[in-house]
């Protein structure tokens, strides 16, 4: 078999779409291979609260840790691959996270499910009572910029290799990829399609080592008083046992570098998030999610007496 260039960017974006174990979930994460939900080809992203949209990228995947996780693809022959590509994804990145709706991004899923182009949640074990979480935590991950950015090409140059593992060393939420894919043909026209993950070097992967992170209740009122102070934990407890004693559960986040809860109500019929109270490097924030909230609590004077 020869190795050969893919004939147009379209086929190679199809191949994708139809056969996502491609993206090497094996190789970014060996001990627990990254499973893909196809969430859309080509979606918007606006600049601004209900903007149009400005930039569409080629796919959004989530995995079954319900990481969003971007890709972008482009031919070795595309002058594109190198440079400017990045500041392309990184506008992806900065503009989706604070304005992609997370409905919408639920209406995709649900659109591609009807269609069979993508695997359903319970198939990769989110069971019917965990998905409203699983879609919360899309959205706080979003938030937090815990996602994963995938820059996929037939050759991923060395000046694309180099930036794409310096930011991935640097960054300790968002992971950065590239993605080789080069096809073989044979003379009879068998293909095969071989991955190759670039950027997963040793730096990376000890930044990531605490990739799923264990908070409770102590570990995370630590991370909160050594960043924001003893106000700021004394407000955390209150919202935590304020919400403990309305019967909600509390569900501790997973980040790899500072914590997070999130008061869940379990409903008759569905599970309901009420708000994010996370950690970041500089402060402590209190999230309101409205976008989740239904009638009559959608209304905007419901939502100023409850802010």
């Amino acid at each position: 078999m020869k190795q050969k260039q893919y004939e147009t960017e379209d086929i190679f974006q199809k191949l994708i779409e139809r056969y996502p174990n491609i993206l090497a979930g094996e190789q970014i994460n060996p001990n627990d291979p990254r499973q893909w939900i196809f969430i859309s080809r080509e979606i918007g992203i606006p600049s601004e609260t209900s903007g149009g949209n400005q930039w569409f990228l080629d796919h959004l995947f989530i995995d079954q840790d319900a990481i969003p996780t971007f890709v972008e693809v482009k031919r070795s022959t595309d002058t594109r691959v190198r440079r400017e590509v990045v500041a392309q994804m990184l506008d992806y990145a900065a503009n989706a996270t604070s304005y992609w709706e997370i409905d919408t991004l639920r209406e995709c899923y649900e659109t591609q499910l009807e269609q069979e182009k993508t695997v359903s949640l319970e198939s990769l074990g989110i069971s019917v009572a965990k998905k409203e979480l699983f879609w919360q935590n899309v959205a706080t991950n979003l938030k937090v910029g815990k996602i994963r950015l995938m820059f996929v090409a037939d050759e991923i140059p060395m000046s694309l290799q180099r930036i794409i593992e310096f930011l991935n060393e640097q960054m300790t939420e968002t992971e950065v990829l590239g993605l080789e894919i080069k096809q073989y043909v044979s003379s009879d026209g068998m293909k095969t399609l071989v991955p190759k993950i670039i950027g997963r070097t040793s730096t990376a992967v000890q930044v990531r080592r605490h990739e799923k992170g264990t908070w409770d209740e102590q570990s995370f009122f630590n991370d909160v008083l050594n960043i924001s102070g003893e106000q700021a934990v004394n407000v955390c407890q209150g919202l935590l046992r304020g919400f403990e004693a309305l019967g909600c559960r509390i569900w501790w986040g997973k980040g790899r570098t500072h914590g997070s809860f999130i008061p869940v109500y379990d409903g008759r019929l569905a599970n309901h998030q009420l708000c994010s109270i996370y950690q970041t490097d500089k402060t402590t924030l209190v999230e309101l999610q409205f976008q989740h909230f239904k009638e009559p609590f959608n209304q905007i004077d419901a939502k100023q007496k409850l802010k």
